[in-house]
């Protein structure tokens, strides 16, 4: 379920306000507008669709009355645009939405307004899951509506079937980094250099942080090309400029001061940052990669999906901040596919202690699976350990104790859950290394090591599922 307060588009307050950069009115066309205000205010913001109007004015997230919201987390730091996916032609993903709102996410459906020919784009927040139904929040006030009445989607936008699967023509995919903003630190400015030295940011979604690392606090993201004054002497900076691991604190266009990663800025206005940079390649295990040992690839060029088996024990990563997937280990603009959100689960495709060895340490890389079943890499100095082992489908057979079977959790933090789906509203708890479960399922202990398997298991107070590649016999 996603909570958060009803607003209007045709609210009298800000019904008559231009939209974007256009002669239309919020009240007329700003249904997305509102729809994105009610979700930033569900992820801890304080907004009307009139600031949200203005910011994303000033931060060049309208064309015309065109609204971006691509350009969301430029804006609201907590916020993560992940996707547009258009099912006019196809099914609505309703499994994937479910498991969304479960999980307290934010999705905005595209529904038809009217019976006309075609679709006539509507937007609406979803709220939580009735029946075969979603109760939403629905940015246009219709006679009747208040805080206390429960709309439907389908029953009143009934146009295409009156089915979900039918009345949804495109689905917004969010994500926040948590449930409220945290709080911003306290900051001494620091005084400009008489000598400046101008970088600039040589990548989209750069990030200015209040300190010299990935957990700092994120002040906001820039594009690229941004123009950066350094707050370090010169010689200083200038050494640090492609170096992974090193941070170089500057002052943007707007007078905000922090830190950014040294290895994605570049001297040079336009530039990508690995123009500037040391480019590396997927290394050996246990070894240092060698600097431009892998060329960039060509434009376009892309891993086919599913191209690698998911090995037995796989293990699980989430991203410590917002990371670029990538079609080779390279910094590039021509090796981005696209920007994960810290909330989406990764599945390491290399073997358990190889990746576990590269977790957190810069210059490595790991190869892996993202959401969309497709293969790529990421930085593994901005991956974390989700869970996973080492287990294999081929370990060896252990006596059953009494005739009763046991499994052991292979890694620290398996999960058991009271359905056999990876989602936050499944979880029952998580339990250390060596954990003993009794399987409660006949054979289920030979699942074990299988990456596409649940067993079913039972301990002193819970029976619920466990995935079977991540416990061990």
């Amino acid at each position: 379920m996603f909570v958060t307060k009803n607003l209007y588009q045709n609210d009298e307050a800000w019904k008559a306000t231009s939209l974007g950069n256009s002669s239309e009115t919020i009240g007329g066309w700003g249904c997305l507008l509102t729809s994105v205000t009610m979700m930033l205010n569900g992820i801890g913001y304080n907004e009307t669709p009139v600031t949200v109007n203005q910011k994303m004015k000033a931060a060049g997230g309208f064309q015309g009355a065109f609204f971006i919201p691509s350009v969301l987390p430029y804006v609201w730091p907590n916020a993560a645009y992940r996707d547009m996916q258009p099912c006019e032609a196809s099914p609505a993903p309703i499994a994937q939405i479910d498991a969304a709102v479960a999980a307290g996410k934010a999705v905005i459906l595209q529904v038809d307004w009217n019976k006309q020919a075609g679709i006539q784009t509507h937007f609406v927040l979803v709220k939580e899951k009735k029946g075969n139904d979603y109760s939403i929040y629905d940015p246009y006030k219709y006679g009747g509506d208040g805080p206390d009445k429960d709309v439907l989607l389908t029953t009143r936008y009934k146009f295409n079937g009156a089915k979900l699967a039918t009345e949804i023509s495109a689905v917004l995919w969010f994500d926040s980094y948590s449930s409220t903003p945290p709080e911003p630190p306290k900051v001494t400015k620091v005084a400009v250099p008489a000598e400046k030295y101008i970088i600039y940011a040589g990548e989209d979604d750069l990030a200015l942080r209040a300190d010299p690392s990935v957990g700092g606090y994120l002040w906001k993201r820039m594009l690229m090309a941004t123009e950066l004054i350094s707050l370090e002497p010169k010689a200083q900076a200038k050494a640090k400029i492609g170096v992974q691991g090193q941070w170089i604190q500057v002052q943007d266009p707007k007078g905000d001061q922090g830190y950014v990663a040294a290895w994605f800025v570049s001297e040079q206005k336009g530039k990508p940052a690995s123009s500037s940079s040391t480019t590396v390649s997927a290394p050996t295990p246990g070894t240092a990669p060698k600097p431009g040992s892998v060329p960039a690839p060509k434009p376009g060029t892309a891993p086919t999906p599913g191209s690698a088996p998911v090995p037995a024990g796989a293990m699980a990563l989430f991203p410590t901040e917002e990371l670029s997937f990538r079609s080779q280990p390279v910094i590039s603009p021509e090796t981005l596919i696209r920007r994960v959100p810290t909330t989406e689960q990764l599945i390491s495709l290399e073997p358990a202690n190889q990746a576990i060895a590269k977790v957190g340490v810069q210059n490595q890389w790991i190869k892996v699976r993202d959401a969309n079943k497709k293969d790529g890499y990421v930085a593994a100095w901005y991956v974390k350990y989700a869970s996973g082992s080492t287990a294999q489908a081929t370990a060896a057979a252990t006596p059953a104790t009494n005739g009763v079977a046991k499994v052991k959790a292979a890694a620290e933090g398996v999960a058991l859950r009271n359905q056999p789906v990876v989602n936050d509203s499944t979880l029952i708890k998580r339990v250390g290394i060596n954990y003993e479960f009794t399987v409660a399922e006949p054979g289920g202990e030979a699942k074990v090591g299988a990456n596409d398997k649940w067993i079913k298991v039972k301990d002193a107070t819970h029976e619920g599922y466990v995935a079977a590649w991540f416990v061990s016999r």
